[in-house]
């Protein structure tokens, strides 16, 4: 093995999807939805190869001609619904080792239901993985709701706040700052891949506009982002 540590991207992209079918094939100014995670990675110079996972050809042959591409066919029990994706990242981390003979450093998810990212988002993760020594960095945006003030939970045989605070909150604007994880930056380190821990200790995040944290998971929300593609550009 290589002494060089080197920095990868990786999109998953499997056949099977039950919200929107052949979600991964849908297409999106002419293209499909994993074909732009892939030109999108292959334009991060900080990234040596981008390796595209998955159980169809079909979805393989539509990122053929784009440069720092490692195709790799997923076996057939890293494709089923139950399957996390620390498995499915450890598979492809150990393909490109073996392929090249190179280390991994890190390994950054470019989710190809997240077609809204922007280049700046993955510059900026990258430089605080590498600055605080992390095994996680994620991008996630405000909560809409809050487990302090508005969400409740069954305890027992009646419902309460999910979770307490210090104080009797009297406003959600008065209740901690809380954020939902989005799919636009993952980045994480060998370690973290290899202990298949999904959120380990050394975690931050970096936060992203809301506007740009759709994740594509149904037609409305497919429909969102060409919206916002069209109305911006």
């Amino acid at each position: 093995m290589s002494a060089k540590k080197k920095i990868i991207g990786i999109v998953a992209a499997r056949s099977g999807s039950k919200g929107l079918k052949n979600k991964n094939l849908k297409k999106i100014m002419g293209k499909s939805i994993t074909r732009i995670a892939a030109e999108f990675g292959s334009k991060i110079s900080q990234l040596d190869k981008i390796i595209v996972s998955s159980d169809s050809l079909k979805i393989l042959e539509k990122v053929n001609g784009i440069k720092n591409i490692i195709k790799l066919k997923r076996r057939a029990k890293l494709s089923s619904d139950n399957i996390g994706m620390l498995p499915v990242i450890k598979d492809a981390l150990q393909h490109y080792e073996t392929l090249t003979g190179n280390f991994t450093e890190a390994v950054v998810i470019i989710d190809p239901t997240s077609p809204l990212r922007e280049k700046y988002m993955i510059i900026k993760a990258l430089k605080l993985f590498k600055k605080k020594k992390l095994d996680l960095v994620l991008s996630v945006h405000k909560a809409k709701y809050s487990p302090y003030f508005s969400i409740l939970e069954k305890k027992g045989n009646y419902f309460k706040i999910s979770k307490n605070a210090k104080n009797n909150l009297v406003s959600r604007q008065s209740s901690p700052k809380i954020y939902n994880v989005n799919t636009l930056v993952w980045i994480y380190s060998r370690k973290a891949i290899f202990e298949n821990i999904r959120i380990p200790k050394k975690t931050q995040v970096i936060e992203t506009p809301i506007e740009n944290s759709i994740d594509i998971d149904t037609q409305n929300d497919l429909d969102q982002v060409k919206f916002f593609i069209k109305k911006n550009n």
